[in-house]
């Protein structure tokens, strides 16, 4: 007997747990930074994209041989779960733009089988890109491209930093995907 209630106790603490964790507002660190940086198709992209969409950005680089292809990777299948949904982007900002022209960007998007306008790859001068990772996005930038962040981070239909992710982490990415979904709820 004594076991059931303390099953029921257990169960109930649970399920107001996860009520409570679900009704928990995403916190909004900050707005987004201004900035105009060159898509693959050569195209101005300006932080105003961000507006009415919910945006998974990331920094990497198209040579990189460490956590990009991981990234990558990731990002690839949430652009793929999220194909059918206009309002779900994704923006790629090189790190490495010495190298990473609009030809190896688009080069690169085509790998990762991108045909359509969710996922941008964006490139620009190094200062600018570096300045937009540390002071913008809160990141560290130091040692480029190698020394670049990990992170995904999720931007609101109204350009706000909502939540940081580790794109390597699976685990992460599945809370990502919960985050989306909240905001599409929106």
């Amino acid at each position: 007997m004594l076991n059931k209630i303390l099953q029921i106790i257990i169960g109930l603490t649970l399920f107001i747990s996860c009520n409570n964790t679900l009704k928990e507002e995403l916190p909004i660190i900050k707005d987004s930074p201004s900035f105009q940086l060159t898509d693959q198709d050569n195209v101005l992209f300006t932080d105003q994209e961000f507006v009415g969409k919910i945006t998974v950005l990331d920094f990497m680089f198209t040579r990189c041989m460490g956590p990009c292809p991981i990234m990558s990777n990731n990002m690839k299948n949430l652009y793929e779960e999220y194909r059918a949904i206009d309002r779900v982007q994704f923006v790629s900002i090189t790190v490495d733009p010495q190298n990473d022209n609009q030809k190896s960007l688009k080069d690169y998007s085509k790998n990762q089988g991108v045909d359509d306008l969710r996922w941008k790859f964006l490139t620009g001068d190094i200062n600018n890109i570096k300045s937009i990772s540390q002071d913008g996005f809160l990141l560290f930038a130091d040692n480029l491209p190698a020394g670049h962040s990990i992170k995904f981070i999720l931007i609101d239909s109204k350009k706000r930093i909502r939540k940081y992710y580790n794109g390597m982490d699976l685990n992460e990415i599945q809370i990502l995907k919960k985050d989306i979904e909240r905001l599409l709820a929106l």
